[in-house]
């Protein structure tokens, strides 16, 4: 039986998030000084956790010695991981509109198409 027509959009708009939080923290932990933000993987773990640090880092960007396109990708990156959490917090009280899964996946897109090219940035500047 094909149950492809079963998957939740919000599971896999879930997993990206998750995903996303992952590749931030990664980057965020290769910085010339790195920031260091709670793993998902710790048990008290959830997304209230992920946005204060998240914006603890991003503030702490300001104050890192990094070239100013890297760092404005990187904190473009946190700003849309924000963006996909807020969305996500607004479908859970007034409902999965198709606009707002959109949005959500869009913010999550932007992110994953901007970690190369910090990545590449970062280590441009490295040497």
């Amino acid at each position: 039986m094909d149950n492809h027509h079963d998957n939740n959009p919000l599971d896999e708009l879930g997993a990206r998030f998750l995903a996303a939080y992952i590749v931030i923290d990664k980057i965020l932990g290769e910085l010339p000084i790195p920031i260091r933000i709670p793993s998902i993987e710790r048990d008290d773990w959830n997304s209230r956790i992920g946005v204060a640090a998240l914006e603890r880092a991003r503030a702490a960007l300001r104050d890192l010695p990094l070239d100013s396109l890297a760092a404005s990708i990187l904190d473009k990156m946190i700003l849309d991981w924000h963006t996909a959490h807020a969305i996500a917090d607004l479908t859970e009280l007034v409902g999965p509109q198709p606009h707002r899964l959109e949005a959500m996946a869009y913010a999550l897109t932007r992110i994953g198409a901007s970690v190369d090219l910090v990545q590449q940035r970062l280590r441009d500047t490295e040497n």
